[in-house]
């Protein structure tokens, strides 16, 4: 019987042949060994194989990030994010010889953003600036949603789209501004005054063009709110009666000419309203909030029982937060949470005064005065942690632990200690 060769036997003579060095004593052990390279079609099957991989992890982070994956956001990320384009020397960050009012600070995505009565500056964790923008208003109000804020030269006509690190439009209308909205897509609205009517509503797509309008004749139409799929609006208006006041709430389809539902509620001011992302509307008054079932047309009243509003914060994603008072000078608040679904989801007695509130998947964050307390939806308090006695406002990032802080003249930063996972 033959015996096979192995690959070892049939090699090793040629191998031995061709080597330049001999002695195993006199040269380093890696100077006589010799690499062998890998075959070709091995390496050609590793890439092709790796290839596949990052095309098919790639293709899954797509579907399930396509919200944020605008350019917008993967411009961001280059210059920010990976090259590192902002640093900052951390916080707080002064802004002396400027006044920043309350309503004009809030988040960009996880970004504090704030507008002075000169510019309008957007920082990154750091306390780095992303954004440092001028402004010409008089009277500037903001408005934020995802990663677009629009401005509003109030009582004027002037108005100015950002995102984190642009002004990407500059414009006017021609009769003064009541009041704008902007969507998470960076759809917007301008409520403004009217000519032969009270007042007068256009909505513009992200690249401003017109896409829709609305006229109102009975009521000076004040507040907007625009559903984040950009086919609706919510909108809260006032009007004289009988020596008294009262309110009125539309929603409007950008394919239908006229209003879809309408809603007047008697003796009444409404502050502010919001489209909520389960399509349907809230709306914050001064003795009761409202909940607009727009699937089902109807209007369910939530009374304040006669306690006083001190604060409240809506989430479209969410519902509304609000901090009612057993006085009238705002002690003793209690704060009451309504989901998306009118569903009351928490109450939280404070046993103090509530100076602004923020909240973010199931985490409340108060500013009491002297400190900024975090609770959980079962009135846990889950930290607290002393503040400046001049902070204002304050929001809470996504991430349930951080919290920017507004002042008289710097914006801070809290980082609180509890488990966020639970």
């Amino acid at each position: 019987m033959k015996r096979r060769k192995g690959r070892h036997q049939e090699t090793a003579p040629n191998e031995a042949k061709n080597r330049k060095y001999t002695s195993y004593e006199d040269e380093p052990f890696e100077e006589y060994v010799e690499s062998v390279p890998a075959p070709t079609n091995l390496t050609k099957k590793f890439i092709n194989v790796f290839l596949i991989l990052f095309i098919a992890v790639a293709g899954a982070l797509a579907f399930f990030y396509i919200d944020v994956l605008t350019p917008e956001n993967i411009s961001h990320w280059f210059h920010y994010e990976l090259l590192g384009k902002t640093e900052g020397d951390g916080y707080p960050v002064r802004f002396d010889g400027i006044s920043v009012n309350a309503e004009n600070f809030s988040l960009l995505g996880n970004s504090p953003i704030y507008c002075s009565d000169t510019s309008v500056v957007v920082l990154n964790s750091n306390g780095g600036t992303y954004l440092n923008t001028q402004h010409a208003f008089a009277k500037p109000i903001m408005k934020t949603n995802g990663n677009y804020s629009i401005i509003y030269n109030s009582d004027a006509t002037g108005y100015k789209i950002m995102n984190r690190d642009s002004v990407l439009y500059s414009g006017s209308t021609q009769r003064k501004i009541f009041n704008v909205d902007v969507s998470s897509g960076g759809t917007y609205a301008v409520l403004n005054y009217g000519d032969d009517y009270l007042s007068s509503f256009t909505v513009f797509k992200n690249d401003n063009t017109k896409r829709y309008s609305y006229s109102f004749a009975d009521y000076y139409v004040n507040r907007v709110s625009l559903s984040n799929d950009n086919l609706r609006a919510a909108l809260s208006g006032v009007s004289a009666n009988n020596g008294g006041i009262i309110s009125v709430i539309y929603v409007l389809d950008f394919n239908q000419e006229n209003y879809v539902q309408k809603y007047e509620v008697e003796d009444s001011y409404i502050y502010d309203l919001v489209y909520l992302d389960n399509g349907n509307v809230f709306a914050v008054g001064d003795t009761s909030a409202f909940y607009i079932d727009v699937a089902n047309g109807t209007k369910t009243d939530l009374s304040y029982n006669g306690k006083t509003l001190t604060e409240y914060c809506m989430k479209r994603g969410y519902g509304i937060i609000l901090s009612l008072s057993d006085n009238p000078d705002g002690r003793n608040c209690d704060i009451i949470s309504y989901n998306s679904d009118c569903k009351m989801d928490f109450t939280i007695n404070t046993g103090g005064r509530i100076l602004s509130i923020d909240y973010s998947k199931g985490t409340v964050a108060c500013l009491q005065p002297s400190s900024v307390v975090l609770y959980d939806k079962n009135s846990k308090k889950l930290d607290e942690k002393d503040v400046d006695a001049d902070i204002k406002s304050i929001s809470i990032c996504d991430d349930r632990k951080t919290v920017y802080m507004l002042g008289k003249s710097s914006v801070q930063k809290a980082l609180f200690d509890y488990d966020a996972t639970s």
